[in-house]
């Protein structure tokens, strides 16, 4: 399903954010380290669980180009407030996971085509992603982690990110949120079965917003059945603003669980 959502008002900050006294140390800075000499800075939050035998998701954030560096803590400022938010953590308490990418790396192959930013997929993933992808099986093996309900979601650059782990994932994820971000269309077919939601705003002077369109015809022409694509008029590259003030938005994406 399409849906074009026209905003008449210019988006507010997230308003949670405004309600929570959110710093990073909500967040537990850590270093993930792979392939004996590579690493992969990354934050995570863990609420604490009682009950035997009870599990969480797992929520994977992929954030976008501005936010990378080795800080460890510039990929919080999007989204990362609202995920742990007080009234977040009680309605869908998980383990949220943000990691960030080094400066001049990516995560996910991105070529410039006609002038226009593009995925370029290959059975290769960059540096970057290779150390999401050992992080993943790592902390789902530390902690107890419902394997239905794994959720991936970013924004622009993580946007690309998204489709491309998609990809190389398809079997891992219940569900997923990419905004404003591009997949290669010849490898959607590989992740028909997970389902998405896709945001984009129609002015976005950074990233096409032809790249969901095409994202979105390519997964239906493929047979995807669970879809849905959202773009905002007039929106530019923020579209992830009004996307996670969707009210839905979360309550959609915990209660998805993974079919295949």
């Amino acid at each position: 399903m399409i849906r074009v959502v026209i905003l008449l008002i210019p988006v507010l900050f997230f308003l949670s954010c405004k309600e929570q006294n959110f710093t990073p140390a909500t967040f537990e800075k850590k270093v993930f380290v792979y392939n004996q000499n590579d690493t992969l800075l990354y934050n995570v939050l863990s609420p604490s669980i009682s009950g035997k035998g009870k599990k969480l998701p797992l929520f994977l954030f992929l954030h976008g180009a501005g936010e990378r560096g080795n800080d460890n803590e510039s990929q919080l400022i999007h989204i990362a407030p609202l995920l742990a938010s007080d009234s977040i953590q009680k309605m869908h308490p998980a383990l949220i996971v943000f990691p960030q990418c080094p400066q001049n790396d990516l995560w996910a192959p991105i070529i410039r085509r006609e002038g226009q930013l593009a995925a370029n997929f290959s059975e290769k993933p960059t540096t970057p992603m290779e150390g999401v992808m050992h992080l993943l099986d790592t902390l789902m093996a530390q902690y107890p982690i419902d394997l239905e309900r794994v959720y991936i979601s970013g924004l622009s650059m993580g946007g690309f990110g998204t489709f491309d782990l998609l990809a190389r994932r398809p079997d891992l994820f219940a569900a997923a949120i990419p905004i404003c971000g591009g997949a290669d269309t010849t490898a959607v077919s590989r992740y028909t079965h997970v389902p998405m939601r896709i945001y984009h705003g129609d002015a976005d002077p950074v990233v096409s917003v032809e790249l969901s369109r095409q994202a979105y015809q390519a997964l239906k022409n493929a047979g995807h059945t669970s879809v849905e694509y959202i773009e905002y008029q007039g929106v530019d590259h923020d579209s992830w603003t009004p996307a996670y003030e969707e009210p839905d938005i979360l309550d959609w994406l915990f209660s998805q669980r993974k079919t295949k």
